[in-house]
C-alpha cells in the first residue's frame, strides 16, 4: 500500500470507530452542552413564567379581524342588534372564543363563558395599540380591532383558548436572570464532567512522569485498559515504555553488581599473589609491587561502592537499625573531616548540635555524611560550614565555598559515575559514587538529600532525617 494511502485510511480511520478519537468525544460533548441547554430552558419555559409577550398582527388573521369587526358593526346596525346577540350568532359562535372589550369593565362582553384560567384583563394594556398577538401563559389573542356600536365603542378581540405559545416566544417571556442560571448551570455541569473525563488520563500522565523522573520506576499511569481514544493509546505506551525503562535500568544495576561481584574474587588473588611476592621480592622491585598494591586496594575499595549503591538501589541491603546517638555519629564524622581539611588548609565551621538519640544504621549515615563532607573539602576554596538543627526531623546542612556546580549538572550529581568534571582521573574526578551512596543511604532511613548552589557561593546539601523509628 502506498503512503498516500495509508495516509488517507488513517484520516479516514474515525468514521468506522468515532467513539475510539478524542476530538469526536469533544464534539460529542460540546453539542452535548448546547442540547442540554436548550433542553432545560424548553423544560423551564413550560412552567416558569406569567408574563405578556405581544407582536404585531399582519397578513390573512388581521384582515380577517378587521372584516368580523365590520361585520359586526353592519349587523347592528341594519337588524338593529345588541353586542350581546351579536356575540351569540350561530355563525360567530362556531368562530374562536371573541371578546369585546368596552372602556367600561362590566359592559365587556365574550362570546361565551372563557376557562377560569384564562383571565381576559391582562388585555387592557393594549387597546390602545394597533392590532396585535398578545402571547398570555395560558392563551393568545388577536386585536384590538375597534367596534363602534349603538351601545358605544369596543374593542374586538379573537381568543384562541389552551394555546400555548412558541418555544423561542416562551423563551422571550423568562425572565433574563433566569435564563443566564439556566445557561450556565447546564453548561459548567456537562463541561465539568467532560473535562473531568478528558483530565483524568492527562493528570495520571503528569503523576507517573513525575514518578518516574524521580526514580521511581515501578511509576504506572492510571488508564483504563478499554478506554480507545488517543489518551488511553498515550497512557498505555507511556505504561508500556516505562515497563521496558525499567527492565533496561534494572537489567544494568544487575549486571554492574554481577560484575562486581564476580570481580571479587580474581581481586583477592590479585592481593594474596602481590603479598607473596613482596615477601620474595628483591628491594628494587618493591616499589612496583606497592604500586599493584596500592591499586588492587583502590580496586577493591571502588567495587565495594558499587556493590553498595547497587544493593541501596535495589533496596536489598539490610539495615542494621539500633538506637544511636546521632551526635556521636556527627562527631566522629567531624573527627575525621576536620584532620582532612587541615591537610588542605581548609577549615570547618560547625553550628549546633544534634543531642537526641535515633533508629538508624550508624554505618550508612556515618558514610553518607562522610562522602558528602569528603566532596565539600575537595571543592571548597576556604571554609566549609557544617549546620545542625532538629526540629520535626534532623537537620543537616553542608554548605562549600567552592565554586558549585553548574545548574543542568545538579540533579545528575548523585548519579553512579557521573562526575561534573570531563577529566575521567580520580584526581579531578573521583569515581563518581560518594554522593551516589550518600542520597541512597539517606533515602534508606525515609530521608532525603537535596542539593542547591549558593548565592554567589559554593554548593549546599541538605540532608533532612525523621526522628521517629524506620521500619
Amino acid at each position: 500500500m502506498s503512503l498516500s494511502a495509508e495516509s488517507k485510511n488513517t484520516r479516514l480511520a474515525w468514521l468506522k470507530h468515532p467513539k475510539d478519537f478524542l476530538f469526536f468525544k469533544i464534539f460529542i460533548w460540546f453539542w452535548l452542552t448546547v442540547i442540554g441547554t436548550i433542553t432545560s430552558l424548553v423544560f423551564l419555559s413550560n412552567i416558569a413564567t406569567n408574563q405578556v409577550s405581544n407582536e404585531e398582527l399582519r397578513g390573512p388573521m388581521k384582515k380577517n379581524l378587521e372584516y368580523t369587526a365590520k361585520s359586526i358593526e353592519r349587523t347592528a346596525i341594519k337588524h338593529d342588534k345588541t353586542a350581546a346577540e351579536l356575540l351569540n350568532h350561530p355563525r360567530l359562535a362556531k368562530r374562536k372564543l371573541l371578546y369585546l372589550n368596552s372602556d367600561q369593565a362590566e359592559h365587556s362582553l365574550t362570546s361565551r363563558v372563557p376557562e377560569e384560567n384564562i383571565d381576559l384583563n391582562i388585555l387592557n394594556f393594549t387597546k390602545s395599540m394597533p392590532p396585535q398577538i398578545i402571547f398570555a401563559e395560558n392563551f393568545q389573542a388577536f386585536g384590538p380591532i375597534m367596534v363602534n356600536l349603538p351601545e358605544g365603542r369596543f374593542y374586538l378581540y379573537e381568543i384562541d383558548e389552551n394555546h400555548q405559545a412558541p418555544f423561542l416566544i416562551r423563551l422571550k417571556l423568562m425572565p433574563i436572570w433566569l435564563k443566564t442560571i439556566i445557561a450556565l448551570i447546564a453548561s459548567l455541569a456537562l463541561s465539568f464532567i467532560f473535562s473531568r473525563n478528558l483530565i483524568a488520563p492527562i493528570n495520571h500522565l503528569k503523576q507517573a512522569a513525575i514518578k518516574l523522573s524521580k526514580g521511581d520506576l515501578t511509576a504506572r499511569a492510571n488508564i483504563n485498559e478499554n478506554r480507545q481514544d488517543e489518551l488511553g493509546i498515550l497512557g498505555r505506551d507511556f505504561n508500556s515504555m516505562a515497563s521496558q525503562i525499567e527492565q533496561l535500568i534494572t537489567a544494568q544495576k544487575r549486571l554492574l553488581a554481577d560484575i562486581s561481584h564476580e570481580l571479587r574474587s580474581p581481586l583477592t588473588r590479585l592481593k594474596m599473589a602481590t603479598g607473596l611476592a613482596q615477601m620474595q621480592a628483591a628491594d628494587e622491585n618493591q616499589a612496583y609491587l606497592d604500586r599493584i598494591e596500592k591499586e588492587a586496594n583502590q580496586l577493591d575499595k571502588m567495587i565495594a561502592d558499587v556493590l553498595q549503591v547497587s544493593r541501596l538501589e535495589a533496596k536489598s541491603q539490610t539495615l542494621s537499625l539500633h538506637k544511636q546517638s546521632m551526635q556521636v555519629i556527627v562527631d566522629h564524622v567531624l573527627n575525621d573531616a576536620q584532620f582532612e581539611a587541615k591537610q588542605s588548609n581548609k577549615t570547618l565551621h560547625v553550628e549546633g548540635q544534634l543531642k537526641l538519640d535515633i533508629y538508624c544504621d550508624e554505618s550508612l549515615i556515618a558514610s553518607a555524611l562522610e562522602n558528602v563532607l569528603r566532596n565539600a573539602i575537595k571543592y571548597a576554596q576556604h571554609t566549609i560550614t557544617i549546620k545542625l538543627d532538629v526540629k520535626d526531623a534532623i537537620y543537616i546542612e553542608i554548605n562549600d565555598d567552592g565554586p558549585g556546580v553548574e545548574p543542568e549538572n545538579l540533579t545528575r550529581l548523585c548519579e553512579p559515575f557521573f562526575r561534573q568534571s570531563d577529566a575521567r582521573d580520580r584526581t579531578s574526578g573521583g569515581t563518581g559514587l560518594g554522593l551516589a551512596i550518600a542520597k541512597n543511604a539517606i533515602t534508606a532511613h525515609s530521608g532525603s538529600l537535596t542539593l542547591h548552589n549558593q548565592l554567589n557561593s559554593g554548593l549546599s546539601v541538605k540532608i533532612v532525617l525523621p526522628t521517629k523509628k524506620q521500619h
